[in-house]
């Protein structure tokens, strides 16, 4: 239990930084108009790339490395290095491809102003804490960055002119990161026993690629709807099509920020204890099935209401595209505990093939729907490219790591999710808050009843403070 306590610091700090961030963007949306916003999320789609070429899988790598002991600084001594040679490789692949991107306004001068901080990330060893599984110490330096990037927008970003701004500020929330981590680095290791050496550069790549290469399919999946709209449909259309997908992205950040927690817990057990890493990896499916379908049904609902509350009138047109994308935060959250048992076990090429079949049916789902429906063929697109990374993974994982049948931990929530539908329809009179409430208090009580034992133990949490 400790272990998910440790995992639940993470991701209560977590939380502020995705709060933070999240409420960032509502106000570049309100301020910019949904042109200059389609903007700002299309160079934050475009950057997504890069960052993924500077870092070539070695985060992920080092987190796991960090998680056997040994030498921490003699570790960054060998990662460091490495990712600030893939952040020049990354910048200047960026230059030279600026003149192939939209003429859109301001684009090209933010997107160079991204390409700096590109440094910034391979200097932060927010890596080292999370190997480590010091969650809170990890977690504070997050909420550090976004809390920074929040001021920072709403002190100087006060029209759509003031669009150049953002990523500086992005940049000084990142430069916070870099130097937090940094004092406790040294604070517990010293600068003198740290070695900067390349000599390793071939084995540690070797192995750190596939992981990098499974990030950036997964990344494919996740924001090449952006860009291709950003091609074929323009900056409005990009701008629509974000803020309907930015409370997907919301109600994603505690079961992402889980399972950033889990990877090392599982890497742990997988390396100390092979009946633990099975016990573990299928609670956590069961914890992310319970999670996972409420969402999905709230989103069908309550698509109009919160686009109306968070974004404005001028956004509700994309109040169809949510309803659809919700479910792509269902499939992910599914899927997010096969993914990491999958790299904590040392199976990344499994991941990777996962990634790799989605990515493809994605990016050609866009291309032939994206031009007749807009908006919601992309969202189409990216619910079935989720649907079938699951799949896989779900195959993969009972074929070559552990058996973990997926339908032997939804079953409860999927009965419980028709029933929370039901209350929904039911209460349709309602305010939206009151059918939310409404409808969750008929999930959970559905589950119990049902004798759903991690249901119960969080009634059984709740009952001491009430």
């Amino acid at each position: 239990m400790s272990s998910y306590r440790n995992i639940l610091k993470l991701s209560a700090w977590d939380m502020i930084a995705k709060a933070a961030y999240f409420l960032a963007c509502l106000y570049l949306a309100r301020i910019m108009g949904v042109e200059h916003y389609g903007v700002w999320e299309f160079s934050i789609s475009v950057m997504a790339y890069f960052l993924l070429i500077a870092d070539l899988g070695m985060e992920v790598w080092a987190t796991r490395e960090a998680t056997k002991g040994g030498d921490i600084p003699a570790l960054v001594g060998k990662v460091v290095p490495l990712r600030l040679i893939g952040a020049t490789v990354a910048l200047g692949i960026l230059l030279a491809i600026l003149p192939l991107l939209p003429e859109f306004p301001q684009l090209h001068t933010v997107l160079v102003v991204f390409g700096l901080t590109l440094f910034l990330q391979a200097a932060n060893l927010k890596w080292v804490f999370m190997g480590q599984e010091r969650m809170a110490t990890a977690g504070k330096g997050l909420a550090l960055t976004q809390l920074v990037f929040a001021g920072g927008i709403v002190v100087m970003v006060r029209s759509p002119n003031d669009l150049i701004w953002a990523p500086l500020v992005k940049g000084l929330g990142d430069l916070a990161a870099v130097s937090f981590f940094g004092r406790q680095f040294l604070s517990t290791y010293g600068l003198g026993r740290i070695n900067f050496r390349l000599s390793e550069s071939s084995s540690i790549l070797r192995h750190a690629l596939p992981m990098g290469v499974s990030n950036g399919l997964g990344l494919l999946s996740y924001n090449c709807d952006t860009l291709l709209l950003g091609f074929l449909s323009g900056p409005n259309a990009v701008g629509l099509y974000n803020a309907a997908y930015r409370p997907v992205t919301a109600v994603l950040a505690l079961p992402l920020t889980y399972f950033q927690g889990l990877f090392p817990l599982l890497s742990r057990k997988h390396h100390e204890d092979r009946q633990g890493f099975i016990g573990t990896l299928r609670r956590s499916l069961g914890i992310a099935g319970l999670i996972a379908l409420p969402i999905g049904v709230s989103g069908m609902f309550l698509g109009a209401p919160v686009l109306d509350l968070l974004f404005g009138p001028a956004y509700l047109q994309a109040n169809t595209a949510l309803q659809v994308l919700v479910w792509s935060a269902v499939l992910v959250i599914l899927r997010g505990s096969y993914r990491q048992a999958f790299m904590a076990c040392g199976r990344q090429t499994l991941d990777l093939r996962c990634a790799g079949i989605s990515a493809a049916f994605n990016v050609g789902l866009n291309v032939l729907l994206i031009p007749p429906y807009g908006i919601i063929g992309a969202a189409a697109a990216t619910v079935i490219g989720d649907c079938i990374w699951l799949t896989l993974a779900v195959l993969y994982c009972n074929r070559y790591v552990v058996p973990v049948p997926i339908l032997e931990h939804v079953s409860k929530p999927l009965v419980a999710a028709v029933l929370m539908g039901g209350a929904f329809i039911a209460f349709a009179s309602l305010h939206w808050v009151s059918q939310a409430v409404l409808a969750w208090l008929v999930y959970l009580v559905s589950l119990w009843l049902m004798g759903e034992k991690e249901v119960r133990s969080w009634f059984m949490m709740v009952r001491p403070a009430v």
